[in-house]
């Protein structure tokens, strides 16, 4: 019996150039975040600090996206925690302050909105190419049928 090796393997998918570009996007959304909305948030209540674990590592796993190491499917689930992120940090800066300021308001209207629209396009993204793939798939078992 033999053993299939790595060369026989299928190979995952990986990401496109736009999933990759959306990677970035989300990246530089997400750099500026941490600089105008984080930081002065844990100097304001440092308790908050494990809080942003999760963020950053998905911070760091962003980057292998980016990179474009990673396949379809480790992409989706990233993108997915990604979203269940961006609400929870929503819901958790609006809770961590009483009365932001203006500024602050419009910070977290930016950031919330960018990174909600990144996310679901690249989710969206993901599903079409799927989609697509299993249409030229199961159009070519017909065709062999």
């Amino acid at each position: 019996m033999t053993r299939p090796t790595t060369s026989s393997l299928p190979k995952p998918k990986l990401l496109s150039p736009l999933g990759r570009g959306l990677a970035a996007a989300q990246l530089a959304k997400e750099t500026l975040t941490i600089v105008l909305l984080g930081v002065p948030l844990l100097l304001a209540q440092p308790v908050l600090a494990l809080a942003a674990v999760p963020g950053l590592v998905l911070y760091a796993f962003r980057w292998v996206l980016v990179l474009g190491r990673v396949g379809q499917r480790g992409a989706a689930l990233v993108w997915g925690f990604t979203l269940i992120d961006e609400l929870w940090g929503l819901s958790l800066y609006f809770q961590a302050y009483d009365a932001p300021t203006a500024r602050q308001l419009r910070y977290v209207k930016w950031s919330y909105g960018l990174g909600l629209t990144f996310t679901l396009a690249a989710l969206l993204e993901i599903g079409y190419r799927r989609y697509r793939a299993r249409r030229g798939l199961r159009r070519a078992l017909l065709r062999a049928a």
